[in-house]
């Protein structure tokens, strides 16, 4: 099992055994601290594995200095310490991205845990013999004796279309993923148990007369955010755009170094080089920002990765979801790990946090501010080119309406209620399964329906969008697939979006403070004030390198596209792909996502032998 994914232990392989359990640890050292730390940690009976970085060190450690047998804890020292103290409710009491687990002989227990946002990876299988595998990867378990690689088809036929849920499952039978912000509990005789052992607190709210506080606070915040992933004994890198993302965390590291010092050797930044898709390339704002803090910055050539096919353009045996541009990312790894980083930041959970273009128009006309909505109107007008009429419906009648009656709000009389319409008109609601999706799916398969659970206190319209954005259940997966490739290159994964304080004061605040005067992100804009150049602060803006992809489907592996379709599997068809894709090179328009699904799908089988 540890071979399966060696990768993960480029600093060593330890294991421990005792007489009914084995826990092995693959040491990836990023801090100081790690290098010095030997796992599986074996303490006074319980004996723990751990793949975590904890941040708030010195609250928690006054916290459980009572429970550590050390002045100078790793972060394995502290996980455990709090075991001690909170036994299995230690979960919530950790910030930070740890996935871990903990043995307990005497009580013959396995206990563990995975932190909110699900930064660190955890997979599972209990098998007849009441036997329980656990690793970072699912091709860990399969490499186990006596476990069948079968392929999950109600898992597949999620995926064709489009869907993520259950957030559980996996694309093998009976190997399951440990959600974020869960526990698993699994005793000797007893059936696993697993539980959400932290949620936003939907009765917290953060007000304040002066509105420039909001923004002061979500700096400190995010200063805490950043400079919790900094703490690196060796030089940290960051995929760097001219998005706010990315921006605002370069700008935020900068500020640090040179207010504070911060405690990595280097920050060194890796950007996308476009020399004929000019429109691609964003160095002429994220260098604005390398040249004001002085940052290393590389520039990697993306014209010429190949995106789709062997080396690097392939799904990983674990799952078939492949960003695009996993070929180019991949390529960066490469240029980052030749120069000593160890852990690499990204924005990736930015758009969840502060973006994606949620309103909170109601909250507004509520309260009674009507001269602040009808410049928000105006504004949003203006920069999303939406009718007023539209701009009511969406941003006014719609909320009013969902908050009249929530989604989770007697789902039992609201599904029968959406069969009925959906039978009046049946093309108003409903998206059908691909066309290329397999008979053999479409009539085995019965996919469940799956309720999005929101706390009871979250019932306004818009802090329901944030927190379904934030949980959602496909980034949840594309974080997931991050995490791996990153960890392919021996470099961990970070993202100070995904901080569990962050979504915390996220929640807590307006909602249109996050969106104002027309602008996404908004309050991220404004923290940035001062930190980001002032002139590219109002233009930092992500460019997509759609162009890229669209190149290598035209042009450059066209060919690799065509066989891989052609190649036989029993989950869709390859003549209606085919199709598709040959309209699809005719019309530039727009693409269904489902095709880039079903392909990567293609080349998942075909190369893994499945």
């Amino acid at each position: 099992m540890a071979d399966a994914a060696a990768y993960r232990g480029p600093d060593g392989i330890e294991a421990w055994s005792g007489a009914r359990a084995s826990l092995t640890h693959l040491a990836l050292n990023v801090t100081a601290a790690d290098e010095h730390e030997s796992q599986p940690l074996v303490e006074n009976g319980l004996v723990l594995v751990a793949d975590a970085r904890i941040d708030d060190r010195s609250t928690l450690q006054s916290n459980v200095r009572h429970q550590l047998r050390t002045e100078s804890p790793t972060d394995a020292d502290l996980i455990l310490a709090a075991y001690r103290r909170w036994g299995t409710d230690c979960p919530a009491h950790l910030i930070g991205d740890f996935a871990f687990a903990i043995w307990d002989p005497e009580e013959r227990r396995l206990f563990a845990a995975r932190d909110p946002m699900g930064m660190r990876p955890f997979h599972y299988r209990v098998d007849d013999h009441e036997r329980l595998l656990f690793g970072s990867d699912v091709k860990q378990l399969l490499a186990a004796p006596e476990v069948p690689a079968r392929i999950s088809e109600p898992m597949v036929a999620a995926y064709l279309q489009n869907r993520f849920r259950p957030l559980d499952w996996t694309f093998y039978e009976d190997i399951l993923q440990l959600k974020p912000a869960h526990a698993l509990l699994v005793q000797s005789g007893g059936s696993p148990e697993t539980w959400r052992y932290w949620d936003v607190d939907p009765d917290k709210r953060i007000r304040y007369d002066d509105e420039r506080d909001y923004v002061e606070h979500f700096r400190e915040v995010f200063s805490e955010a950043v400079r919790a992933r900094l703490r690196s004994a060796q030089p940290v890198g960051l995929f760097l755009s001219g998005g706010v993302d990315s921006g605002s965390i370069a700008s935020m590291a900068g500020h640090l170094r040179e207010t504070e010092g911060i405690e990595c050797p280097a920050l060194r930044t890796y950007s996308w080089a476009f020399e004929t898709l000019t429109q691609c390339d964003e160095r002429d704002v994220s260098s604005r920002i390398t040249d004001r803090y002085n940052f290393p910055a590389t520039p990697i050539d993306a014209e010429s990765v190949r995106l789709i096919g062997p080396p690097h353009g392939v799904p990983d045996r674990d799952s078939p979801l492949m960003s695009h541009y996993q070929a180019l990312l991949a390529k960066g790894l490469r240029r980052a790990r030749e120069h000593g980083v160890r852990c690499m930041l990204s924005g990736q959970n930015g758009d969840l946090l502060v973006g994606s273009w949620i309103f909170d128009n109601i909250t507004l006309l509520r309260k009674g501010k009507l001269k602040t909505l009808r410049e928000e109107l105006q504004a949003q007008h203006k920069t999303l080119g939406l009718s007023f009429r539209d701009l009511i419906w969406r941003t006014l009648y719609r909320p009013i309406r969902a908050h009249i009656w929530p989604e989770d709000t007697l789902p039992c009389l609201r599904e029968p209620l959406r069969r009925l319409w959906r039978t009046m008109r049946p093309a108003s609601s409903s998206v059908p399964p691909p066309p290329w999706m397999s008979e053999h799916l479409r009539n085995s398969v019965d996919l469940p329906s799956v309720h999005r659970k929101v706390p009871l206190g979250i019932r306004r319209f818009a802090w329901r969008r944030r927190y379904e954005t934030i949980r959602s259940s496909f980034q949840r997966r594309i974080g997931a697939w991050s995490e791996r490739l990153f960890a392919r290159h021996h470099i961990t994964y970070a993202d100070p979006w995904a901080d569990r304080r962050l979504i915390e004061y996220v929640m807590a605040i307006p909602q249109y403070q996050i969106f104002r005067r027309g602008k996404n992100k908004s309050i991220a804009r404004e923290a940035m004030r001062d930190l980001v150049p002032e002139e590219v602060r109002s233009n930092l803006q992500k460019v997509s390198p759609k162009p890229l992809y669209e190149n290598a489907l035209e042009d450059e592996s066209s060919n690799q596209v065509c066989s891989y379709i052609s190649c036989s599997d029993e989950y869709s068809d390859a003549e209606a792909l085919l199709e598709y894709y040959e309209k699809r090179l005719t019309n530039r328009k727009g693409e269904d996502f489902r095709f880039w699904l079903a392909l990567c799908l293609r080349m998942w089988v075909y190369h893994h032998d499945l």
